[in-house]
Formats: C-alpha cells, sequence, structure tokens
C-alpha cells in the first residue's frame, strides 16, 4: 500500500506539471495576442479625418445604417469609422484607381456587399461583426500595390524584363543569368501570420518606358461573426508582357469566427 506521503507527492507533482503548461499557455497567449495587437495597429492606423456617409452620396449615417447607392470615383484614401452598418447596393462600384489608395471601413456593424458591385483600391480594410458579400461582387486591388517597404526599392535591376519578388527575389528572364540582373525585391513583413505588404513591380527593357507590371495590393478582411464571400477578392500583380516582367502579388489577410 502507496504511503500518503509518496502519495501527496506524486498529486504534487501532477499539479505542479499542470500549472506549469497553465503559465506556459498563458505566457503563448500573451505572446500572440500582443504581436497580434501590434500587426494590428500598423495594418489599421487611423488618419486624422473620417468621412461621412453623406461624403460618399450614401443615405443614411454610418453610426446607423449607411446606405452606398451611386458609384464613386475617388482620387484620395477613404476613412470610414463608425457604430452602425454598411451596405453597397447591387451594381455600384468605388473605385480609387490610384496605387497604394486605400479604402477603409471599420464599422461595429455589419457590411454588405450586393451583386455585381466592386471595390478597387490598392488597399482595401473591411473590419466589421459580420460581411457577407453577393454574387459576382469583389473586392480587387490587382495591379494597384502601393510603395515597397523602406529596406527595398521594390523595381527590379537591370533591362532584361525580369519578374516582380515577394517572399524571394524575382526570377531573372534570362536562361541563363551570369548577371546581378535579378527580378524585383524580396518583400518582408514582420510576422508571417500578418504578411502585410504590397507586390513588387516587374521588370522592363528600356529605361525610357515602364513596360513591367505592377505590384498587387493588399486587403484585409476583419470579421468577429460570420463571413460570406459569394464574389471574389483579389490582389494580383500585372500582367508582364514581350517587353515587360509581371509584377508579383499583394498580400490578402482573413480573420473571421466563421466562413
Amino acid at each position: 500500500m502507496r504511503s500518503p506521503k509518496i502519495h501527496c507527492h506524486i498529486c504534487w507533482c501532477i499539479l505542479s506539471g499542470y500549472l506549469l503548461v497553465y503559465v506556459h499557455s498563458l505566457s503563448l497567449l500573451t505572446e500572440a495576442a500582443e504581436v497580434h495587437a501590434s500587426t494590428s495597429s500598423q495594418i489599421s492606423s487611423q488618419p486624422d479625418y473620417f468621412v461621412t456617409c453623406e461624403d460618399l452620396k450614401g443615405v443614411g449615417s454610418f453610426d446607423t445604417t449607411c446606405f452606398l447607392n451611386s458609384n464613386l470615383y475617388r482620387s484620395a484614401d477613404i476613412y470610414v469609422l463608425g457604430a452602425g452598418n454598411l451596405e453597397i447596393l447591387p451594381h455600384v462600384q468605388i473605385v480609387c484607381p490610384i496605387e497604394g489608395c486605400t479604402i477603409s471601413f471599420n464599422l461595429s456593424g455589419n457590411i454588405k456587399v450586393g451583386q455585381n458591385a466592386a471595390v478597387v483600391a490598392g488597399a482595401v480594410v473591411f473590419s466589421a461583426v459580420s460581411l457577407t458579400m453577393g454574387p459576382n461582387s469583389s473586392l480587387n486591388t490587382s495591379s494597384l500595390g502601393g510603395s515597397p517597404p523602406p529596406q527595398t526599392s521594390g523595381t527590379p535591376v537591370g533591362y532584361d524584363g525580369a519578374g516582380g519578388g515577394h517572399g524571394g527575389r524575382g526570377a531573372s528572364c534570362l536562361k541563363t543569368n551570369h548577371t546581378n540582373f535579378w527580378g524585383g525585391d524580396v518583400y518582408a513583413w514582420s510576422t508571417l501570420s500578418y504578411p502585410w505588404a504590397y507586390g513588387s513591380k516587374g521588370g522592363g527593357t528600356s529605361d525610357n518606358q515602364k513596360y513591367g507590371g505592377n505590384g498587387g495590393g493588399r486587403v484585409l478582411l476583419d470579421v468577429n461573426d460570420v463571413l460570406y464571400i459569394n464574389g471574389s477578392v483579389t490582389a494580383e500583380g500585372g500582367d508582364g508582357g514581350s517587353l515587360g516582367g509581371g509584377g508579383s502579388g499583394g498580400s490578402i489577410i482573413v480573420r473571421a469566427q466563421k466562413l
């Protein structure tokens, strides 16, 4: 028969093990939360000015429900912050066709993108309780990537029509490459979980004209509950051609409780 002293010692070892695992888990969760908060802060840095539903020619308010019912073409960033809902009605287009232009909706309610509706920009950020994208709707940042990270040029060296880079350097177009003329620079990010970077441009074959494709943009869908997509979300690099290489794709981050 096992003595009470030995039995207590075994129980204490088991309890200590549980405590060690629990404390270690808490440490990992805290570290992950800090990384998430830091990255989220970088991704959704707030501007000095937020637009209203009226500024976007909509009906209602972003603190109740804003209905966007007409096409909107912008040449500057759009930042929206509110406690309500957003509905982009069917066939409506919100377009900012400038490299790196940002369209950001940060709402405490729900976002609905209607059938055949489209949002086109260099960066698209949707943060809401739920997000519903109707048939043939689209969030498109393809070939609209903005400036590269500070440590890179974002543009290939040389005139060999090389491809764009992202997680690695872009490929050379030369079958036998005896030079250092590679494609676009490596685009890095702070953590692998949040690759929030634009794609890089493709190389051209002349310094007189830009022939390479642009880099892809970036999309963040941050949804607390249900994300329903019956359309498309794209961040593709621009096409190359006979006189230039294609750009590399950008970044798409999706966070949702249910997909």
